[in-house]
């Protein structure tokens, strides 16, 4: 998983503490562990009551000066403040609301960062009425990296209820964008009088790198399920921003592709043959997390049509000539601003439609001949990771950092089953060719389900039939054996498990990876098992004997995702580093 991955999940697992029924006190939120992050941040008593006085206090110098008098701003006779006063009131609560956020960045970032100076009146922000709007922007400089601008967002005068149900909200311009590096996002909710006396409560809400949005509109807003987790944020700043400005140019690194398999007088040669790559294909600006095969173009029992995603699109190729088809684009379609990570595709078994499911929560049906946007689905509480039809078509299923893994009915475009996972995010699933068994893959866990369905095949519910435990991280990839008697899983702890569905017994354990696994397929004969790993190789293993077979080099990145064509004589590989690469067995 990457950071920004770790970093949304973990935002999901603190919006969840907040929507907890206990939480109106906001005490699951305060870490009483010396280092953990702390999302509450409270003032009350002395310390409070000094910031309202020095508020006060350059209100009343403020004031002096105000600016005009606003267009709407009350004359009845009986409306007795004169609006140099009534400016004065608002000046307070402004200077209140600059100095908690002053507070807060300071306690959480201590000395890392500088605060920019500003105009106070001209930074106010009133409405025509005169009233101060609830949110204020304040800009700070990193000080071992000036040239690193950070922007605190406010929004102030909200209610933890508001962010119970993420109704609270921040604007962003393309000016904040030019501007920025980093944006942070701060909910200060309305004073109240507690156990502990007149109370006003702070939360850094989360984070965004800048170049995490992208929108073409004058302004958007964005709420706190878009935003990367507050406890990242510190190591964000010592080494994040660093390797984002590090990333090599992985279009410009040139790597020799070399294909090694196993010697000609090998029992298994005749398995494996010999492979070389034939073509690699360029045309994305960003990494590719997932491939998907259509089904639906077959020439001669090779499919050519494969789609690729990654940050912000989906492209379709035609293998056969090795070329560009079409691009899905997701920015007309995105919620929130937030560039939505492409993370799972899927075509129906007809060909005519792909799904994609990704980082804004929802997953996107497209029309593949007319390559038209035909739906969004939105159930997901978190980043979708894993999506799969099943095999009559009627039904999708998918799964993601909320914990569910959904059932949807397409034609009434409704969730018909609900499983929960417990405990961790759904990063993988495959459905058996019947549709009746489910594997869905987490952290250290693999579970087994029994989809039950109706005489039409609609699933009505589903059983747990196992829960396996072999792996020591997060299950990125599971493949089923077309017979489903067998399936594979690949993790981040390196290796490539094979198991029996039947029992959940492990047949056998594949090391030879040097780093995590992110992607397995079966061929179709059910041989060999492809697997690609942040070593930036594919591996082509025995499926029977668990025998290491051949070993692909070309990629120059993490490989995320692979393929078989339906022949079985073509793989095909997609990697972090913008290509996608054909590897033909001769």
């Amino acid at each position: 998983m990457d950071w920004i991955s770790l970093l949304k999940a973990q935002q999901a697992d603190f919006l969840q503490r907040v929507k907890k029924p206990k939480t109106h006190d906001v005490s699951l939120l305060e870490s009483q562990v010396k280092g953990c992050h702390t999302e509450i941040m409270p003032f009350w008593g002395e310390a409070l009551e000094k910031l309202m006085e020095t508020a006060r206090q350059q209100a009343e110098i403020i004031a002096k000066n105000p600016p005009p008098t606003p267009p709407e701003y009350p004359e009845f006779s009986e409306w007795t403040i004169p609006f140099p006063t009534y400016f004065q009131q608002q000046a307070e609560d402004y200077i209140l609301r600059e100095q908690i956020v002053e507070q807060v960045m300071h306690q959480r970032l201590g000395k890392r960062i500088h605060r920019m100076p500003q105009d106070a009146v001209k930074n106010m922000v009133l409405d025509d009425e005169g009233n101060l709007r609830g949110e204020s922007k304040f800009p700070y400089l990193l000080v071992d990296k000036p040239n690193v601008s950070i922007l605190a967002c406010v929004a102030d005068g909200e209610s933890f209820n508001s962010l119970k149900k993420d109704k609270i909200k921040w604007s962003v311009t393309q000016e904040d964008l030019k501007n920025n590096q980093l944006l942070i996002f701060l909910s200060l909710f309305y004073p109240f009088t507690g156990t502990r006396g007149y109370e006003k409560q702070a939360i850094i809400t989360g984070f965004l790198p800048t170049n995490q949005l992208e929108f073409s509109e004058p302004k958007i807003y964005i709420t706190a399920s878009s935003l990367l987790y507050a406890g990242g944020l510190s190591w964000y700043l010592e080494t994040g921003i660093s390797k984002q400005n590090a990333l090599p140019l992985f279009d410009e690194i040139m790597v020799p592709e070399q294909t090694q398999t196993v010697p000609p007088e090998h029992p298994l040669k005749e398995i494996i043959g010999d492979w070389e790559c034939w073509q690699t294909l360029k045309g994305h600006t960003r990494g590719i997390n997932c491939l998907a095969f259509c089904p639906g173009s077959n020439n001669d029992s090779i499919s050519v049509l494969v789609a690729s995603g990654s940050r912000g699109e989906t492209k379709l190729w035609d293998l056969t000539k090795g070329e560009l088809v079409g691009t899905l684009s997701e920015h007309p379609w995105m919620l929130s601003g937030l560039v939505d990570e492409v993370n799972a595709l899927a075509f129906s078994p007809d060909g005519q439609t792909l799904v994609s499911g990704g980082a804004d929560s929802t997953i996107k049906m497209w029309h593949v001949g007319a390559q038209d946007l035909i739906d969004i689905l939105h159930k997901h509480n978190g980043m979708v990771r894993c999506v799969a039809f099943t095999p009559d078509g009627r039904m999708l299923a998918t799964g993601g950092d909320d914990r569910k893994i959904l059932f949807w009915d397409l034609m009434q475009r409704q969730v018909t089953v609900a499983l929960s996972l417990d405990d961790t995010a759904a990063h993988s699933l495959a459905l058996s060719q019947d549709g009746q068994i489910l594997v869905t893959g987490s952290y250290r866990k693999i579970k087994v389900w029994q989809v039950c369905q109706q005489p039409g095949g609609k699933p009505t519910h589903a059983e747990l039939l196992h829960t396996l435990t072999g792996h020591a991280h997060i299950v990125r990839s599971l493949a089923m054996s077309v017979d489903g008697k067998i399936f594979v899983s690949g993790s981040r702890d390196k290796t490539i498990k094979i198991w029996q569905l039947e029992t959940g017994e492990l047949l056998h354990t594949l090391k030879g990876h040097r780093d995590g696994v992110y992607a397995i397929a079966l061929s179709p004969d059910g041989q060999t098992v492809a697997s690609g790993s942040a070593d930036k190789t594919i591996k082509l293993w025995h499926l029977q004997t668990g025998e290491l077979l051949a070993t692909f080099t070309g990629h120059t990145h993490t490989v995320t995702a692979v393929a078989f064509t339906a022949s079985g004589e073509i793989l095909v590989s997609g990697s972090l580093d913008k290509t996608i690469k054909i590897w033909q067995r001769s």
